[in-house]
């Protein structure tokens, strides 16, 4: 793993074969999970926030402006609140052609979705950066499991869909090397499942506690 710095000249070198330049945007507790199990799989990550010189963000690694992380990047993961989500991607600047992974959740006040049924988070997202090859991934599950998706009787199942093939298959590649089975449910709107998938998560959390994940059973 690259020393922590606070500068972008990291990212000029050129990257190992499978290895991903990866800008989070959000360095709160599930992005800066997420970037922990990056950096430790060997990719490159920056994290792009509003105010990247703040002090709360000392020691968890490179840090820069959220439009700086987002062009450098090879893959761009979205984990800010809902609330904060357009607002940090009209700070990104030109995603046109950017893998982004939506991590976030459309919840709103009472634990309700703000999207579902007919539409998504990753749909809305999707509009508000229509250039972007949207990928939804990472966001039913906690931060427990993202740090550690490999359990005694197998890996965590992380569930993801997406428009684009090729863009699917880079987000599987970078699931797989940090220790998930990735499984494509189809087309970008079958967030519409998986959305709601996160509030099962989060309700059976509270009688099973939060080390547990999703599987499949095969015959």
């Amino acid at each position: 793993m690259e020393a922590p710095g606070r500068t972008l000249a990291g990212l000029a070198r050129t990257q190992q074969e499978g290895l991903m330049k990866i800008a989070i945007i959000g360095a709160g507790r599930v992005g800066t999970t997420l970037g922990t199990q990056f950096q430790r799989a060997g990719h490159h990550v920056v994290y792009g926030a509003r105010t990247p010189d703040s002090p709360k963000y000392a020691g968890i690694g490179t840090v820069a402006t959220i439009s700086d992380a987002a062009a450098a990047a090879d893959v761009v993961v979205l984990t800010t609140p809902w609330a904060g989500a357009q607002e940090a991607l009209e700070g990104a600047g030109d995603l046109t052609g950017k893998v982004l992974v939506d991590a976030t959740n459309p919840i709103g006040p009472g634990m309700v979705l703000t999207h579902g049924t007919t539409d998504s988070g990753a749909e809305q997202v999707a509009r508000w950066v229509p250039g972007a090859r949207v990928v939804k991934a990472f966001n039913a599950i906690g931060m427990e499991v993202m740090a550690n998706p490999v359990f005694a009787n197998g890996r965590s199942v992380l569930w993801m869909s997406g428009d684009d093939a090729d863009a699917c298959a880079q987000v599987a590649e970078l699931a797989a090397s940090i220790g998930f089975e990735p499984v494509r449910l189809g087309p970008l709107a079958r967030a519409r499942f998986q959305e709601p998938a996160a509030l099962v998560w989060i309700t059976a959390s509270a009688t099973l506690g939060r080390e547990f994940s999703w599987g499949i059973l095969r015959r």
